[in-house]
């Protein structure tokens, strides 16, 4: 249970959940921007070159998120947080639709798609808050070192762990030397 626990306080579990989000958000925005494009990339008939540049489009801005995230850069993850509502706001058009017939059936669809489209936008949101804390705290805590032959420690610097292992396992390591010596 306590393992579940880190994991789930982890940068690790951070990551994981923004990949997983943005990875399932692909191909609703690949299909916006398929649907948007000028550009109409039809062959034959087909229609695949269209939908594979809606997706790689796609792909490429949630994979730049997922970067800017990772490295710590909260307010760009905020901006695609707001432009991300605003996009799917205007993509899911229910609200066009109960301005111009305000049924309760189109008013109720209207406010599903509003808060599914905030659901998103406050995931990745707060994932860019969240990753940039785990980052600060990782920054603030002090490094120690341990001796990986006698686990003393900590040591607060490497030059001091270095000390240690000169003066405790000077023995040790001349005496490994001389078995090595074929004299």
């Amino acid at each position: 249970m306590n393992k579940v626990v880190i994991y789930l306080e982890s940068k690790q579990a951070i990551f994981h959940g923004a990949l997983i989000l943005m990875m399932l958000y692909v191909p609703h925005a690949g299909n916006l921007f398929m649907q948007l494009e000028h550009i109409d990339m039809t062959f034959s008939g087909f229609t695949i070159f269209n939908w594979f540049y809606g997706v790689a489009l796609a792909a490429v801005i949630e994979f730049l998120i997922l970067v800017f995230l990772i490295n710590g850069y909260r307010m760009t993850g905020k901006f695609y947080a707001v432009v991300s509502f605003f996009l799917n706001f205007f993509y899911y058009d229910y609200w066009f639709i109960s301005l111009q017939d305000p049924t309760i059936e189109n008013i109720k669809t209207m406010v599903i798609s509003l808060f599914i489209c905030l659901t998103h936008s406050l995931s990745v949101w707060q994932l860019s808050e969240l990753f940039y804390k785990r980052l600060m705290d990782e920054k603030g805590k002090k490094i120690e070192f341990w001796c990986y032959e006698c686990d003393a420690g900590p040591f607060q610097n490497k030059k001091s762990l270095e000390g240690h292992i000169a003066k405790m396992h000077k023995t040790k390591k001349s005496e490994t030397i001389k078995g090595l010596d074929p004299k």
